[in-house]
C-alpha cells in the first residue's frame, strides 16, 4: 500500500470520527435550549442575548463532556492497528458509540425535570443518596409516564445516533508495515493531544482542568450557572472531588475574633430540662404556608397549611427563615448538629467521619434519651447511619413500625398513621429525651391515601395537595400528642428540609427564594410567641434549642442562638457555584475569594441594583465576616475540629 492511499484511509477515518463527534456536540446544545425551555420559570428576566451568552459558555462544558464519555470510542478509533478497519472490531466500536453516548444523553435530560427540586446539576453524589431506595424504580417509572414526550425526545436522539454512525461496510485489509504505523501513531498523538486540552478546557499548559466554579464567569445570578453546565460534566467532575481547602485570610486568631462557632452556654446552674420534639417536613417550602405570606397576592393568599397557621399564631417564628441546603440529606446535620452542606453534601463527604457535637450528643450530656422517627425503608437516604453518626442511638423507621401493608409502595409509611406512631410511641425514650421526626408524604410522586383523594385538591402544583394531608396529618399528630403526660413539658421546633423552586409567586423565584422554609418554635401553655423581622437558618436550631433550655456549659455549632442578643444573625447556603451570606439587610454572593454581588435584600428583593461596587464599608464588613465564616468552616472540617477540644 503506497503512502496515498494509507493517508486518504486514515484522513477519512479521523474525519468521520470529527463528524460523529460533532453530531453529538450539536445534540448537546439542542438538550441546553431544552433545559432552559422546560425551567423558564426559574430564571425570570432572561434577555435573548444574555441567553446566547450562556449558551456560548457552554460550549467548553460541552467538549470536555463529550470527550470524557467518547474517551474510550475515540481511543479505539485511533489505535495503529490494522484491525479497525474489520468489521468486528467496527461493531465493537459501534456498541461502545451508542452505549456510552446514550446514557450521557440520557443523564442530561434528567435534570430537564430534576433540576426543579435540587436547583443545582446533578453530581456524583446523587448514586450514594438513592442507593438505599428499595421503591426507587417504581417513582422512575411514575416519572417516564408523567413525562412521556422526554420520553419521546431521547428516543429520536437516540436514533439519531444510530444514523450519525451509519453503516460500515468491510473494509479491504491493510499490510502491517512501517508506514502504516508511523501515520497512524502521528495522527493518534495529534488528536490525543486535542482531546485532552478540550477536557481540560483549554490549550496551555498553565490551564487548570475546569470545574463546576467556572460556569459562574459569564453569569448574572448563580442559578444561571445551571445552564451554562450539563449534567454529565457535572457527575464527571465530582466523582473524586475534594470538597473542601483550607484557606487563610486571616490570622488564626483574628478570625476567631471575627466569626467564631464556639457558644459559651448560659451561667451554670441555669439548664432548665425538658424534652425536645424536632419535626422535618418534606418539602414544606415556605410558600405554602398561608400566614407567613400575608403580603402575597395582594393580602388574599391562603396558603395550603390551615393547621400550620393555627400553630404558628401560637408559636415564635421568623420572617426570613432558611435552609442551608436543597436535598432531604443536607437537613440532618444542618437541624440537628448545627453543620451546614457547602459545595457538597456533608454527609456524603470525607469530612462526616469528623467527630462532630449535636443536640443528641450535647443533651446526652445532661441525660438525654435521643430517637429518630423516619417512615420509610430502613436504610432509605442513608438516615439511619447519620443519625447514629450524630449520637442518635434509637431508630424508629418502617421495620419498627411492623405493618409494612400500610406503606404507600413508594416512599413509606403515609404521614397521618406515622405521625401517629410517633405521638404514641415517644414514650419508648425515657424522659427528658430529644425526638426527632422526618415526614415524607409531601414528595415526588404525590400519591394520596385513597381515602384522601377527593378530600385535599390542593392547587396549581401537585405537590400542594400533598402538603394539605400532610399538614392535616400534623393536626392529628398534635392532637393526639397533647394526651400523652411528656406533652407539656416538650418543646417543638418545626422546619423543612428544603425548599421547592416556585412557578407561582415571583417573590420566591430568587437566589434567596430558593432556600425558604419555616421555622417555628412551639411550647404548650407558654408565652413563647410572636414573629421576629431578623434572620434565622436551619443550622441555628441547634444553638436556639439550647439557648432556650439555657444550657449551662460550652459547645460547638456553626448557628447562632437566636435567643441570645449577644449573638449575630446570618444565614449562608450555596447554589451552582457561589456561596450566599445574608447578614443584616445585606445578601452576598461570593465564589469563596472575590465579592460578586452585594444588594439590600430587603428594600431590593428582587436583586436587581448590584452594590458590590460601591464604597458602602457595611457591604466589606459583612464581607469580612463571610470570609472569617468560611476560613472556620473549611479549616476545622479539614483539620477535624468541629468539637470544643
Amino acid at each position: 500500500m503506497d503512502l496515498k492511499t494509507i493517508v486518504t484511509k486514515e484522513r477519512n477515518a479521523t474525519l468521520m470520527l470529527m463528524w460523529r463527534l460533532m453530531m453529538i456536540y450539536c445534540l448537546y446544545s439542542v438538550q441546553r435550549i431544552l433545559f432552559y425551555l422546560f425551567n423558564s420559570s426559574y430564571f425570570p428576566q432572561m434577555q435573548l442575548a444574555h441567553f446566547g451568552v450562556l449558551m456560548v459558555s457552554g460550549l467548553k462544558f460541552d467538549l470536555s463532556a463529550l470527550l470524557y464519555v467518547n474517551s474510550l470510542f475515540i481511543l479505539l478509533m485511533l489505535l495503529p492497528i490494522r484491525q479497525k478497519y474489520n468489521n468486528g472490531y467496527k461493531k465493537f466500536a459501534k456498541v461502545i458509540f451508542l452505549l456510552t453516548n446514550s446514557i450521557a444523553l440520557l443523564a442530561n435530560f434528567i435534570d430537564v425535570v430534576y433540576f426543579r427540586y435540587v436547583l443545582r446539576r446533578t453530581d456524583f453524589s446523587i448514586f450514594s443518596e438513592f442507593k438505599n431506595e428499595s421503591h426507587l424504580w417504581k417513582i422512575i417509572a411514575i416519572g417516564l409516564v408523567q413525562y412521556w414526550y422526554l420520553v419521546v425526545i431521547i428516543v429520536l436522539m437516540v436514533l439519531f445516533l444510530m444514523w450519525v454512525y451509519g453503516d460500515h461496510k468491510s473494509s479491504r485489509l491493510i499490510r502491517s508495515n512501517a508506514l502504516f504505523y508511523s501515520i497512524s501513531t502521528i495522527v493518534m498523538l495529534l488528536f490525543s493531544g486535542l482531546t485532552v486540552a478540550g477536557m481540560r478546557g483549554g490549550f496551555t499548559g498553565t490551564t487548570r482542568p475546569i470545574t463546576i466554579s467556572n460556569a459562574i464567569e459569564r453569569v448574572n445570578k448563580p442559578i444561571e450557572s445551571s445552564i451554562v453546565l450539563n449534567t454529565p460534566f457535572s457527575i464527571i467532575r465530582t466523582i473524586s472531588a475534594k470538597t473542601f481547602e483550607e484557606v487563610r485570610f486571616f490570622e488564626e486568631k483574628d478570625a476567631e475574633k471575627i466569626y467564631s462557632p464556639i457558644h459559651n452556654g448560659y451561667p451554670a446552674g441555669s439548664f432548665n430540662p425538658m424534652n425536645v420534639v424536632v419535626i422535618i417536613l418534606e418539602s414544606f417550602t415556605k410558600e405554602v404556608v398561608g400566614s407567613l405570606n400575608k403580603d402575597l397576592e395582594q393580602g388574599n393568599y391562603k396558603g395550603y397549611t390551615p393547621f400550620l397557621d393555627s400553630l404558628i399564631h401560637k408559636s415564635y417564628t421568623w420572617k426570613y427563615s432558611f435552609a442551608n441546603g436543597v436535598k432531604s440529606i443536607d437537613a440532618i446535620p444542618s437541624v440537628i448538629a448545627g453543620v451546614p452542606s457547602l459545595v457538597q453534601p456533608f454527609v456524603l463527604s470525607r469530612y462526616s467521619l469528623n467527630e462532630m457535637e449535636g443536640l443528641a450528643s450535647t443533651l446526652k450530656k445532661k441525660g438525654y434519651d435521643a430517637g429518630f422517627f423516619h417512615g420509610a425503608p430502613n436504610g432509605s437516604m442513608g438516615f439511619d447511619a447519620i443519625t447514629h453518626m450524630l449520637s442518635i442511638q434509637k431508630y424508629f423507621g418502617q421495620n419498627e413500625y411492623g405493618r409494612k401493608d400500610d406503606s404507600d409502595g413508594y416512599w413509606g409509611i403515609p404521614d397521618e398513621l406515622f405521625l401517629n406512631y410517633c405521638a404514641n410511641n415517644f414514650s419508648q425514650l425515657k424522659e427528658p429525651f430529644i425526638a426527632s421526626v422526618f415526614t415524607l408524604s409531601s414528595h415526588h410522586p404525590y400519591i394520596l391515601p385513597k381515602k384522601y383523594e377527593n378530600t385535599f385538591k390542593g392547587g396549581p402544583n401537585p405537590l400542594y395537595k400533598c402538603i394539605e394531608y400532610s399538614d392535616y396529618s400534623l393536626r392529628e399528630f398534635f392532637r393526639e400528642a397533647s394526651r400523652q403526660p411528656w406533652y407539656k413539658n416538650t418543646l417543638f421546633v418545626l422546619t423543612a428540609d428544603h425548599s421547592l423552586p416556585s412557578n407561582d409567586h415571583k417573590e420566591y423565584i430568587t437566589s434567596t427564594g430558593l432556600f425558604s422554609i419555616p421555622i417555628i418554635f412551639h411550647h404548650p401553655n407558654s408565652d413563647l410567641a410572636g414573629m421576629d423581622s431578623s434572620l434565622i437558618q436551619q443550622i441555628d436550631i441547634f444553638p436556639t434549642v439550647m439557648g432556650y433550655l439555657k444550657y449551662d456549659a460550652p459547645y460547638f455549632a456553626f448557628g447562632s442562638d437566636r435567643f441570645n442578643p449577644r449573638e449575630h444573625p446570618y444565614t449562608i447556603n450555596y447554589v451552582n457555584g457561589y456561596y450566599q451570606f445574608m447578614e443584616d439587610d445585606i445578601l452576598l454572593q461570593s465564589d469563596g475569594k472575590n465579592l460578586l454581588a452585594a444588594y439590600h435584600f430587603k428594600e431590593d428583593p428582587q436583586y436587581l441594583r448590584n452594590l458590590s461596587g460601591s464604597r458602602d464599608s457595611t457591604i466589606t464588613m459583612h464581607f469580612q465576616r463571610f470570609k472569617a465564616f468560611l476560613q472556620q468552616y473549611n479549616n476545622r472540617m479539614v483539620e477535624n475540629r468541629l468539637t470544643i477540644k
